[in-house]
């Protein structure tokens, strides 16, 4: 794959200058050097946009103190959950279920009925050019222990074997199709997966996905008490492959689990993730279907919420998911997510008393206002270098502050990933200093979000695979 040489070379000068105006700031520091300002002021440019990233930063620390402190809280709602319907199920096999004492049910699930006894879950996967993983991923399907399952595959404008592939799978099970569309998009494929299923639950997969073997009978138990959609876990899947997964894969970590914890025990606005959810396809139905969106997922989401349905987070219920190898596919896989943000802004998405919701969703803009800081901090300290003084007052985070605030944020991401890896988190966690400068990709992809043009030229390329996945850490503390 030829990597996109430029969006590369402004990568490592955006990291560059980061890096000089933090060095500079800390040798100045260090020597205690009292730096000429001149009296030119732009405190009134450059404050709203550090204010606005601050605010940002504070919603994020008050993320992770939820999540250390009451994920288990989401287990538990799952796992009891479950236990409702298992004893449902008990009490239906001995006849004592439900009202009328005759077995016909007992107050669980839609209906009367509990989710594990008849209903159809239809696994709906729209693969583009897709050979090289969906054999696999076809297979892992298979191996759910909720049997009454039909699994769909929409070979969307293919150009390689990707249904041949498909159709090697001998299970009555698996049906695959062939779509050929004019314009592309995620959407297009979805929509027709869903014309084609049968079922009361559609389950979303991508076609690099992998679910744990319960994905389906654990999740489906959160349905039955009036949400309209189940988002289960992410774990990467190859985190092990090379420097861009395992930087990818700690980012996953410590934004995707964090966030839905918080979203789901606070206000059950579980955002979908466009990947390892169940949705009730009569409420699909009901708003609409599927938009082709650059943001499927998140368009989707807010439409159910608009609509006053609920979206439960499903921690045990866990999707393995490929993250990108190359900086030319991350860049446009992320600047494509970035351009679909932009793009819903043009609406007010988030309910408007969702405060949080409102306030992550604007803060799409803060790969901007992130840029502008740098670059007017870059300029600075390049004046600074060559003239010995600096041309303009400006706003900033002092150095003291900005090292406490990331230790900070060090030793909650940490916890966080301890938290669900065990000790495995800790070799985890020592990437986190070299993730610092990594993660200013995004002020890259902040500028190439402007050059995306359709769901086709940016589709995530997948095949970078390894041969075991990381198992996440589940156990709950003694004290439970």
């Amino acid at each position: 794959m030829v990597t996109n040489k430029k969006w590369i070379t402004l990568y490592i000068s955006i990291i560059s200058l980061w890096a000089l105006v933090l060095g500079t700031t800390l040798r100045s520091w260090i020597v205690g050097a009292e730096a000429l300002v001149d009296s030119v002021d732009i405190s009134y440019f450059t404050f709203p946009m550090l204010a606005f990233n601050l605010v940002f930063v504070g919603i994020s620390m008050f993320m992770f103190v939820v999540y250390l402190l009451f994920y288990f809280v989401a287990v538990r709602r799952q796992e009891k959950a479950i236990r409702n319907v298992k004893i449902g199920e008990s009490a239906i096999v001995n006849g004592t279920g439900g009202g009328n004492g005759n077995g016909n049910g007992n107050g669980h699930g839609i209906d009367g009925n509990s989710a594990h006894q008849e209903d159809l879950c239809s696994i709906i996967i729209p693969a583009c050019n897709e050979e090289s993983v969906i054999k696999s991923t076809i297979l892992n399907c298979l191996q759910q222990t909720y049997n009454n399952i039909e699994i769909i595959i929409v070979c969307h404008n293919c150009r390689d074997r990707t249904y041949e592939q498909c159709k090697e799978v001998n299970d009555r099970r698996v049906h695959a199709v062939e779509l050929r569309t004019e314009k592309a998009g995620k959407g297009i494929a979805l929509n027709y997966g869903v014309k084609e299923s049968k079922g009361k639950y559609l389950l979303i997969l991508d076609g690099d996905g992998k679910l744990n073997s319960g994905f389906i009978e654990d999740a489906l138990p959160l349905l039955q008490e009036n949400y309209a959609a189940v988002q289960g876990r992410y774990i990467p899947s190859n985190r092990n492959y090379n420097f861009i997964t395992r930087m990818l894969a700690l980012e996953g970590d410590l934004w995707s689990t964090p966030f839905m914890t918080l979203r789901s025990l606070l206000t059950g606005r579980t955002p979908l993730g466009g990947t390892g959810y169940i949705v009730r396809s009569d409420i699909l139905s009901a708003v609409g279907g599927f938009a082709n969106h650059l943001v499927d997922d998140y368009e989707l989401s807010f439409r159910l919420l608009r609509n006053k349905h609920r979206i439960a987070f499903a921690p045990l219920s866990i999707n393995y998911d490929e993250k990108p190898a190359t900086f030319d596919i991350m860049l446009k896989q992320r600047a494509r997510w970035l351009r679909g943000f932009l793009d819903l802004m043009k609406f007010r998405i988030a309910e408007p008393r969702d405060i949080i919701g409102n306030i992550l969703w604007v803060n799409t803009l803060s790969a901007f206002t992130g840029l502008a800081l740098l670059l007017v901090a870059g300029y600075s300290t390049v004046h600074y270098l060559l003239f010995h003084y600096y041309p303009f007052n400006y706003s900033y985070i002092p150095l003291d502050v900005w090292a406490g605030m990331t230790l900070a944020f060090f030793g909650m991401h940490t916890a966080s990933l301890v938290r669900q890896y065990g000790k495995s988190g800790l070799k985890y966690a020592a990437l986190l200093p070299i993730y610092l400068p990594f993660s200013n990709y995004y002020l890259i992809v902040a500028l190439k979000a402007f050059f995306v043009k359709s769901w086709a030229e940016t589709k995530t390329v997948h095949g970078f695979i390894v041969e075991k996945m990381i198992k996440p850490e589940i156990t709950l503390p003694n004290s439970g």
